[in-house]
């Protein structure tokens, strides 16, 4: 399976990941070779960077798990392919810019084909071949009435976000991290992969670092530091498994946890 990885901050944080450590701790099928990439929001935008060569081998990977930009939200993705080729394109987290603001999202597991809706929003349009992407112009294919209304409130996000999600989760495996630069959005279901008879529970695990633990830096087991850049904040990392040995809570299959400012919230 693919891996996935979350931080909301209450404040910008540098994210340091080693990646081939990163890699070993969550894979169940040794490296996930084919590809990874990393959202770092800035307000109402993002930067992208990703690429379909390995992470643990790649320069520009190893770059940025030591110098990345801070950011109080960042989504990353680790994959092995399982539907459309090892490609640019069809390299995680896919992101697209609707109502003023940049949109992300990062999917382990597969649900199949269709279940994107033919659209005459240029933006809609698919760029690649995974069932990732199709989920998640499904997703905002949903969303976009309410944002071009002004900012919807985080219960008709939520609304949205677990409607799509619901429509999805009979089809495969669908744990995904979404954000539109307010809410981290991240969706638990089960770890599987197409023609397997087995999955299993959870798919995903989120835990909460407060400011007095996260200090000046706090080091996340053997491949993940946190480092604040305006002084103390806390931080809720989420992940396909856990990064050490500490507590982490799991998501129910069907369960969306909502992130915001460093904090578990609820609309």
């Amino acid at each position: 399976m693919c891996q996935l990885l979350g931080v909301c901050a209450s404040g910008p944080v540098r994210l340091r990941i080693a990646w081939g450590r990163f890699v070993a701790r969550g894979s169940t099928a040794g490296a996930n070779p084919d590809g990874w990439g990393v959202t770092y929001f800035d307000g109402d935008d993002a930067l992208l960077y990703r690429s379909p060569a390995p992470a643990a081998q790649s320069v520009a990977a190893g770059f940025l798990g030591s110098h990345g930009p801070p950011s109080g939200l960042v989504i990353s993705h680790v994959r092995r392919a399982t539907r459309g080729g090892v490609a640019l394109r069809n390299t995680q987290p896919f992101l697209r810019r609707v109502g003023g603001r940049a949109h992300a999202f990062a999917h382990n597991g597969f649900v199949g084909d269709g279940g994107c809706p033919p659209s005459a929003d240029p933006w809609l349009q698919p760029v690649g071949e995974t069932d990732s992407e199709h989920f998640f112009l499904s997703l905002l294919a949903r969303v976009l009435p309410l944002w071009r209304r002004g900012r919807p409130p985080l219960a008709e996000r939520l609304a949205a976000v677990g409607e799509v999600a619901a429509a999805f989760c009979p089809r495969g495996a669908a744990n995904f991290l979404y954000s539109d630069g307010l809410t981290l959005f991240a969706h638990g279901h089960r770890r599987t992969l197409p023609g397997e008879a087995i999955s299993t529970e959870p798919g995903l695990y989120w835990k909460r670092i407060g400011d007095a633990e996260l200090g000046d830096a706090a080091l996340v087991g053997p491949c993940l530091e946190l480092a604040p850049q305006r002084g103390r904040c806390g931080a809720v990392l989420v992940a396909t498994a856990p990064l050490d040995d500490g507590e982490w809570t799991a998501l129910r299959a069907g369960e969306i946890a909502c992130f915001e400012g460093g904090e578990r919230v609820e609309p």
